[in-house]
């Protein structure tokens, strides 16, 4: 956690960034930005969260800080070559009013302590099928197996669970494409949920978390998923979030 106390009372403009997922380009993270009325040496609370981690040979990658779930494990078996393990999902970044830490300590206090949160995307899997799960947003992106499974991304009230993305399936029998692990969902409001599923065609990337914004705190709030433009941490736009999470506060200086 990184702790902001306000230099002066005014209105502040909040902007965070979700994390992308780990390995090969997984989902990119979502946006969400609103305003608050703050005075002088009031104290908010970030939690910037990171990229999902690259799988090491068949072992799948670690989550990204702040809800990200683990890569599946790749069936390695008898093969000459390495079976890859998923890519982990990528972390949510929020601010509160509070400090408690990661996101999923927020469960039973959020709609009083969180002001806003941009979700992380989906890890990738190596024998994955489009679209990749994008962080939210008031929905997380969906993923689709090899197989044409469906798997939805987090909803404001829904995904694997509060905070916390889902850890991608490790394979324990042989599959044609579907012996290398699922990427993890990434973290949310509610966490992406990833395919369990194995065999023939079970390859899967990760699903997205949910963005929130706390309308009875934050004003002219907004939380666009990580398919869309919105602006970019560097300045001009982008069209998602790529690598680890990110948070602006800015004093909004009046006439």
């Amino acid at each position: 956690m990184q702790e902001f106390t306000a230099p002066v009372d005014g209105d502040y403009k909040l902007e965070v960034w979700g994390a992308q997922g780990g390995y090969g380009g997984g989902g990119y993270g979502g946006y969400s930005i609103g305003y608050k009325s703050i005075s002088a040496s009031n104290k908010l609370y970030i939690c910037v969260g990171s990229q999902g981690g690259y799988p090491l040979g068949n072992t799948g990658g670690n989550g990204g800080y702040n809800g990200g779930g683990k890569g599946g494990n790749g069936f390695q078996g008898d093969y000459s070559y390495t079976i890859i393990g998923g890519g982990g999902g990528g972390g949510a970044t929020h601010i509160a009013v509070t400090d408690r830490g990661v996101l999923r300590n927020y469960k039973d206090y959020y709609e009083l302590e969180i002001l806003l949160v941009a979700g992380g995307g989906g890890g990738y899997s190596a024998v994955g099928k489009g679209p990749m799960g994008v962080g939210g947003g008031e929905n997380g992106g969906l993923a689709i197996s090899v197989a044409d499974t469906i798997i939805e991304g987090a909803t404001q009230t829904s995904g694997y669970m509060f905070g916390q993305g889902q850890d991608g399936k490790s394979k324990t029998i042989v599959g044609g494409g579907g012996a290398e692990g699922n990427g993890g969902g990434g973290g949310g409001l509610y966490g992406g949920p990833a395919s369990q599923n194995e065999g023939n065609y079970s390859c899967c990337y990760g699903t997205g978390g949910s963005g929130y914004i706390n309308t009875t705190l934050i004003t002219n709030g907004a939380t666009i998923a990580g398919d869309q433009t919105f602006p970019s941490p560097s300045g001009g736009t982008e069209t998602g979030h790529s690598g680890d999470g990110y948070a602006i506060i800015t004093w909004q200086q009046l006439p």
